[in-house]
């Protein structure tokens, strides 16, 4: 794939964080092609993992859909340099994900978590807005574009159900799962969970990626929306295509969203910076793009099937589903105890009120 229209990138590590995260990476890429490919939009897709120090690569190991032939690439950062890049942070995000960026053929890239669902909608919704956007409403080559993401529940997510189970869950429910938004306490859109950060490829070239010195945890968004800021729009582009990213919980239902990079996961943090900043950071071997040892692959098909687990999930799958979602509630009760009960008894209230009025109105018309 010599010019794909969107790149998505990713960096992911064969290890066991917080869980099934190998699942949480297979149902993200596969159901971004499977979603991609509904949407007409699969020959202009192209997507990049950036594998962070992995000691059995993860182009070995996954097991993806035949979709990922051509599609599908992965940087390969091995352990030895990863040590050295990282320091004595435990994963770099910026780093990893600007070795992904940097070897991308898409016109516009976007990054997305490796643990997130991107919907058929936004694929199909980005590709006509290329083709009938009005620039005076919003310019796509000139914009930094950030999409809050959805939250499907821990309860159901840490399930490991297969790929037609998950993908049919996310759609059923899919307008009803919580927006991750930092606006609920404030904040600009931009400091959210990020569901995708996208913008041209050559604002990613000018502006050289992440800024790699900030190799912790956090702000690598909110310093790239104030860098970009300086040149180009800022858009909360949920307006313009939804929030059609759905993120794999991995935190426990009774983790307190404040303690999920606190006490529940200890790591160090970016320090926010918001003056003096540069619109160009990093040298010009920015994404570790002249380091030896670093190996671009494209995936091959790995052929393995656990039918005792396709078997039974299969055989469990509503029964595994209904269960997680009662547990769901016992812990949302749990976490919030009266104020959730009166919280949904209100919303019951409401229900009822609203059938009553419509029944009474059939009577009467």
């Amino acid at each position: 794939m010599k010019n794909p229209f969107l790149t998505l990138i990713l960096c992911s590590r064969n290890d066991f964080y917080m869980g099934n995260s190998r699942w949480r990476l297979e149902t993200s890429l596969n159901l971004a092609l499977l979603n991609a490919k509904r949407a007409d939009f699969l020959d202009q897709l192209e997507i990049i993992v950036s594998d962070w120090g992995s000691e059995i690569p993860l182009h070995e190991i996954l097991k993806l859909v035949p979709e990922a032939e051509g599609r599908v690439k992965f940087v390969h950062i091995p352990e030895d340099i990863a040590i050295i890049e990282q320091k004595d942070s435990k994963f770099p995000e910026v780093i990893a994900l600007n070795a992904a960026a940097r070897r991308a053929c898409g016109e516009y890239i976007g990054r997305i978590d490796n643990d997130t669902v991107v919907g058929e909608d936004f694929f199909r919704k980005f590709a006509k807005l290329q083709k009938n956007n009005h620039k005076n409403e919003l310019d796509l080559k000139d914009s930094f574009l950030f999409v809050e993401r959805r939250s499907v529940p821990f309860r159901i997510s840490r399930l490991s159900l297969n790929l037609n189970q998950i993908d049919s869950f996310i759609k059923f429910f899919k307008n009803h799962f919580r927006v991750e938004s930092a606006t609920d306490w404030g904040k600009e859109f931009w400091w959210s969970p990020v569901g995708i950060m996208i913008f041209h490829r050559n604002i990613w070239k000018a502006t050289r990626g992440y800024d790699e010195r900030l190799i912790y945890w956090g702000w690598m968004e909110g310093d790239l929306a104030l860098r970009l800021g300086q040149k180009h729009a800022v858009v909360e582009f949920s307006k313009f295509v939804g929030n059609d990213f759905y993120h794999l919980e991995h935190y426990p239902s009774l983790t307190a969203y404040k303690d999920r990079n606190g006490p529940a996961t200890p790591r160090q943090k970016n320090e926010p910076v918001f003056k003096g900043l540069s619109y160009t950071v990093n040298k010009d071997d920015w994404g570790l793009w002249q380091k030896e040892g670093i190996t671009f692959v494209d995936y091959k098909l790995v052929n393995t099937k656990q039918w005792f687990l396709i078997v039974f999930n299969k055989l469990f799958f509503i029964p595994r589903v209904i269960l997680a979602l009662l547990l769901r509630k016992i812990d949302q009760i749990k976490m919030h105890g009266r104020d959730f009960i009166y919280n949904k008894f209100s919303i019951l209230k409401i229900l009822l009120g609203k059938i009553k009025s419509q029944f009474l109105k059939l009577l009467v018309s």
